[in-house]
């Protein structure tokens, strides 16, 4: 009795065989990520051209994110900026805490206005605290600019559930990090969590963040927030 792959298989062929609109080729994919030698040289060609930084805001605007930019020294203004305009939206509260993981590179207690609450514990230990706070800062690790969307990779100072519950999250991304495409990204996150654990261990989970959580019923309406973030920001400097 044959299984139903060699069934389907069977099928595929005799399709093949009578079907004449099909072209007479196949296409052989080795690393459907992976480019190849000429068109990695090409594409360096595409990104001295067209900007990389220019790129990903038109693609991660577009996936409804908010992109800010700054720079090293003013990112503390932009983020100050942005916590100051959703507290005059009623979106938190003036005092309100504000998670954040531990690796973040800024100083988030001279953050005014906001509670920072570094995420230090496990979600057993905080999880009464956790739920309840209604923003948060992560730290991206890459931004993949032909799909606008922010790369993450989890450890002990960067637990995923920061970038998951809060109703808020706000992404801080060096423009320098700023990829051509999702193989590049992963390749990326790869190298910096092997430089930062000092092995070849890879974390657990290399997460990839186009913008706000939305989905969508049967009847096409689209609903922010169910699966995470109702509203996320890209702080590029």
């Amino acid at each position: 009795m044959s299984s139903a792959k060699e069934a389907i298989l069977a099928r595929v062929r005799e399709s093949l065989a009578y079907n004449q609109t099909i072209p007479a080729f196949s296409a052989h994919f080795g690393n459907a990520l992976k480019l190849d030698q000429a068109s990695e040289l090409e594409s360096k060609k595409v990104d001295s051209s067209n900007n990389l930084v220019e790129n990903f805001i038109a693609n991660h605007t577009n996936n409804k994110a908010i992109v800010v930019q700054a720079t090293k020294a003013t990112l503390p203004n932009a983020l100050q900026d942005i916590l100051q305009q959703e507290i005059n939206e009623g979106a938190i509260a003036q005092g309100e805490k504000l998670l954040y993981n531990p690796d973040i590179e800024l100083e988030a207690s001279k953050l005014q206005h906001i509670t920072p609450i570094a995420y230090t514990q496990s979600v057993d230990t905080m999880r009464t605290e956790l739920f309840r706070i209604p923003i948060s800062i992560v730290q991206a690790r890459c931004g993949v600019a032909d799909l606008g969307i922010l790369g993450l990779s989890s450890n002990e100072n960067a637990p995923r559930l920061s970038s998951l519950i809060t109703n808020i999250c706000i992404y801080l991304l060096p423009k320098a990090h700023i990829v051509r495409n999702i193989f590049n990204g992963i390749e990326f996150i790869k190298d910096y969590e092997r430089s930062r654990s000092g092995s070849s261990i890879l974390p657990s989970n290399i997460i990839f963040v186009a913008g706000p959580s939305r989905t969508a019923d049967i009847e096409l309406q689209t609903v922010f927030g169910v699966h995470g973030p109702r509203k996320t920001y890209a702080v590029l400097y």
